[in-house]
């Protein structure tokens, strides 16, 4: 049944890389808080560490939210904001449905 006037949001997957402010912030903590807080508002998908280089460490992490305008850009400014945090970067946006 079509409904005029109807918005149907898909969701996309969003995937960031995290970077903590320095190479002495604990990431595994970073990642628990973030995680933690996180999905409280959102679904998220996998999340792993990586080595980026000389020993600084980065988090992966994907957050499933809704294809709407401006979403991708809050919740970048969310992880920002975290303490420890130093840059986080969206990687890739991926639609799902």
């Amino acid at each position: 049944m079509w409904f005029q006037g109807a918005v149907i949001l898909g969701k996309v997957a969003v995937s960031f890389r995290v970077t903590p402010s320095d190479e002495n912030e604990n990431i595994e903590k970073i990642r628990e808080n973030l995680i933690s807080d996180l999905s409280k508002d959102f679904v998220l998908g996998k999340s792993r560490i990586e080595e980026l280089a000389f020993g600084i460490k980065v988090l992966k992490l994907i957050v499933i939210i809704d294809d709407k305008g401006g979403l991708v850009d809050q919740v970048e400014a969310k992880i920002k904001a975290y303490s420890g945090v130093g840059e986080a970067d969206v990687e890739e946006v991926s639609l799902i449905s």
